[in-house]
């Protein structure tokens, strides 16, 4: 592993002296960059580490940041095979492996030795292969819309989103994803905002390889995911037909000591109950 040198750069975020700095960094020769969000208020609570879904990137996160604690250092990522990182041909269990480690560089690079972990769906399952090897960096972890095994109606809506994504049929993909990701609730509305925000999609050129790696490769990835020993809480949609709320349930069931909570959503809590979404997250990690 390989870290870039004089590569970090700093912004100052409208509010109360928030600062924002970016650390361009390479894991095994691909470049990747690690978003971290401070204020000059020492937070009294670990980092909070953010992996998203396999088309979000590093500035996705801006609606869950904004309910977060306002003191929080946020940490988020465009990994290898993400945003504006290399791109990440392996589409075999061997690609998470190199997002993990990834996020093990970025924890060395800043000095962080252990930190509170949140990973929503593709993300849920870096975040399991990086407890796989490295559990000591997390103290408590929150898997939202996670699943041990993709469906094999998930199977196909993956190689379809996969193709879309390929041929540049950017608006179909935005169709098809919204049908089957959100839920029952202000879905016109929520359909709007999710069409705004794929604008940025033409701009992720990783797009097909992470769908087809989170169909091809998931099951590999999740192997040992009950054998996660840190505090767990799964976090599960009521109306999820992407990654069901019996996997959630079921994954939780099998790992000691873990809760889970179902939520009235589909996919995307993020979207359809951030506000819930969030309580949830900041009572399972601050927890005693």
């Amino acid at each position: 592993m390989s870290i870039a040198e004089g590569t970090n750069s700093t912004a100052v975020l409208p509010g109360p002296r928030t600062r924002e700095q970016l650390h361009h960094l390479k894991v095994a020769g691909y470049d990747f960059t690690c978003r971290v969000r401070t204020v000059s208020r020492a937070s009294v609570g670990r980092p909070i580490v953010l992996l998203g879904g396999a088309l979000m990137d590093m500035y996705d996160w801006r609606l869950i940041e904004a309910r977060l604690p306002a003191d929080a250092t946020i940490i988020t990522f465009d990994l290898p095979g993400f945003g504006g990182a290399s791109a990440l041909g392996d589409e075999t269990v061997a690609g998470y492996e190199l997002q993990a480690e990834a996020v093990v560089v970025a924890l060395d690079h800043l000095g962080v030795n252990q930190v509170n972990l949140l990973g929503y769906c593709y993300g849920a399952v870096v975040a399991c292969r990086l407890l796989a090897h490295r559990a000591d960096r997390v103290a408590r972890v929150v898997l939202a819309n996670v699943s041990e095994v993709v469906t094999p109606e998930s199977r196909k809506l993956l190689t379809h989103a996969a193709e879309l994504a390929e041929q540049d049929r950017i608006e179909e993909l935005c169709d098809v994803l919204c049908e089957h990701t959100l839920g029952p609730r202000d879905r016109e509305a929520l359909s709007k905002a999710t069409r705004f925000g794929f604008k940025d999609v033409r701009q992720l050129p990783h797009a097909a390889a992470a769908l087809r790696r989170a169909r091809d490769a998931h099951g590999d990835a999740m192997r040992q995911a009950r054998e996660i020993t840190v505090p767990l809480l799964v976090i599960c949609g009521e109306h999820d037909a992407f990654t069901p709320a019996w996997s959630g349930l079921r994954l939780a069931e099998g790992c000691e000591g873990a809760s889970s909570v179902v939520l009235d959503t589909g996919h995307t809590p993020l979207l359809e109950a951030p506000d819930v979404f969030v309580g949830h997250v900041m009572s399972h990690f601050t927890a005693p």
